[in-house]
């Protein structure tokens, strides 16, 4: 079912000019395009009330709006920015610039986090719209992915039917905005997807529909690829008809002028007898989005080096990834239990090949030795364009820091971070429990992590589900790199 125009509601955001960073026209051109395709009863079909456009809003604006437009939506609202992107230096968290931000300075700019909060809870007791679309083309969009629904952090009276984040680009990634196009790289794929249609798509078009197309686009014009994230349902939520499949039904005017494929070139011959050119997808079936790439994390170590680090652990879902491809077959559990080179018996306990235990995507991979850990990072950091590896012990102490002094892991447990024996006791999803001042989550409890020490030896930092209160502070070293163990999991680093 269509989300009904009559019940939701649309911001669209656009910063095409500033004072000290480069203009952006394409961005004018996206939020004009798209307000005419969300009002456009082919499309979506919102009246014009119901859709605003704001370009060179200020931040109070910008938030007084779209907390309107959650309050009055009983169906969905879409929250739509095109402009810069910029990242606090300090917490690597993601800004959206505004017409007078500046390079360094986080107060010049839109905190993301603002903007979600307003989202998840608007003033005065309001209702918040059941559902809820968040498209962001800036560069380093991808930082705003660890979703819109937070397990304990939403109270019940916010709760959601489903929630849905769609970025241009990686965490690590700039957009592009191409010299003499109408458009933004990524926000003129999707106007054409609104525009044209997919034929061999159902009749209404699902975000997730949209992403999969997406990717496709982009991946054939060797352009960032967007990233996802899905809560509750929300890659379910279809805003837009489905234009290609209204056009078979309906005769061609004779006199109507010859139409490029879409997806065909100039100097590029179509297929035989006219009809769509599909561009190269991912090796993936249809309707099943490959699964995310972990996210990371700018942690500056000092005022020269800063280094990526995973916003979570590596979950099962990303690591089954990881054994799908062919490649990485020696990987699966019983080739590797078979070499007994790299593993121990306890490797993967629970998984057949590469499929996880029902239930455990979004939980951190568990029971995976040092050489299967850091083959995983070796093939994502190909797919990131990142070198990974794992952290080093006092980057994670830095991190799991997070500026603070003293016995800082009090004030962890204090503000109910961190899932260990006195809590929930059992393994939970990533983003289960809230992030630290940093935005990175579990860096204390749910799974212990593994690092590497001075010389390059396995330690482990953090506790686990399992550890008492205690205990979190301790640093242990594995048996040996092979060991496997069902309460230690692994995150991401890398140099940028």
């Amino acid at each position: 079912m269509q989300s009904d125009p009559s019940r939701s509601r649309a911001v669209l955001i656009g910063t095409p000019t500033y004072t000290e960073l480069g203009d952006l026209p394409a961005v004018a051109n996206n939020v004009t395009r798209l307000r005419e395709l969300c009002c456009d009863p082919s499309a979506w079909g919102l009246a014009g009330e119901r859709c605003r456009a704001l370009r060179r809003a200020s931040r109070d604006e910008i938030l007084r709006a779209v907390e309107e437009a959650t309050a009055e939506a009983t169906d969905t609202v879409l929250v739509y920015y095109a402009g810069h992107g910029l990242v606090d230096p300090h917490t690597g968290e993601l800004h959206l610039a505004l017409s007078g931000s500046r390079r360094g300075p986080s107060f010049t700019a839109l905190r993301y986090e603002d903007l979600r909060s307003v989202l998840l809870r608007p003033s005065d007791g309001r209702p918040t719209a059941p559902r809820k679309v968040v498209i962001l083309d800036c560069c380093w969009s991808g930082l705003a992915l660890d979703g819109l629904m937070q397990g304990p952090q939403i109270a019940p009276a916010v709760a959601v039917e489903g929630a849905y984040v769609l970025t241009a680009t990686p965490a690590t990634r700039q957009a592009l905005a191409p010299p003499g196009e109408t458009y933004t790289a990524f926000t003129g794929e999707l106007i054409r997807l609104i525009e044209d249609g997919v034929p061999e798509r159902p009749a209404l078009l699902s975000m997730s529909a949209l992403f999969e197309e997406l990717t496709a686009a982009l991946t054939a014009k060797s352009r960032p690829l967007p990233q996802q994230s899905i809560r509750q349902g929300g890659g379910e939520i279809r805003l837009f008809r489905n234009r290609a499949r209204e056009a078979v039904a309906r005769p061609v005017a004779e006199d109507a002028p010859p139409r490029v494929p879409v997806g065909a070139t100039a100097g590029v011959a179509g297929p035989p007898g006219g009809g769509r050119v599909s561009p190269a997808r991912p090796g993936r079936p249809v309707h099943e989005p490959e699964p995310d790439l972990p996210q990371l994390v700018p942690v500056a170590l000092t005022e020269t080096r800063t280094v990526w680090l995973g916003r979570y652990p590596v979950t099962h879902a990303q690591f089954g990834a990881f054994l799908r491809d062919p490649a990485n077959a020696r990987w699966r559990p019983a080739a590797a239990r078979a070499a007994g080179t790299d593993v121990d018996d306890n490797y993967l306990a629970g998984w057949s090949g590469a499929d996880f235990p029902a239930g455990r995507a979004e939980h951190p991979v568990v029971a995976v030795s040092f050489p299967a850990a850091r083959a995983y990072l070796a093939w994502a950091g190909r797919r990131l364009g990142v070198p990974l590896r794992l952290p080093a012990a006092a980057e994670w102490e830095l991190a799991a820091r997070a500026g603070r002094s003293g016995e800082w892991w009090r004030a962890e447990i204090a503000a109910g971070r961190v899932n260990f024996l006195g809590t929930h006791a059992a393994l939970t999803p990533v983003g289960d429990f809230p992030p630290n001042p940093y935005n990175i989550g579990d860096l204390l409890g749910n799974v212990w992590d593994s690092c590497v020490d001075e010389t390059g030896a396995p330690v482990l930092r953090g506790g686990a589900y399992d550890t008492p209160a205690a205990r979190l502070r301790e640093q242990l070293s594995p048996r040996s790199p092979v060991e496997c163990r069902r309460n230690v999991g692994f995150r991401c680093a890398g140099d940028m």
